[in-house]
């Protein structure tokens, strides 16, 4: 790959990326400015939705287990992007 080109490839992706951000900011502002709800309705429903994908993959994972008697649950770890928590583990 040649320089120019590089220069080109990462000038894209830098664009690409402020235009996602741009995206999430005018997404929160329509929120904020549309809706009849406050800055702590929004907080509380970003953290509700934390614990229901907790427990989303837990009942994946459970459900995953229960098929094959030769596995065991060991850990439930969250994605980083939800905090990254250690949801259930298991001292065997």
């Amino acid at each position: 790959m040649a320089y120019g080109q590089m220069r080109i490839t990462l000038l894209d992706r830098l664009t690409a990326a402020v235009e996602r951000g741009a995206t999430v900011v005018r997404l929160a502002l329509r929120l904020a400015t549309r809706t009849r709800l406050a800055p702590t309705d929004l907080y509380a429903a970003v953290a509700t939705a934390r614990f229901l994908a907790a427990h989303e993959l837990i009942e994946q994972a459970a459900d995953a287990v229960a098929d094959d008697p030769d596995l065991d649950l060991i850990e439930v770890r969250q994605p980083l992007w939800f905090g990254g928590a250690t949801i259930v583990e298991d001292d065997k």
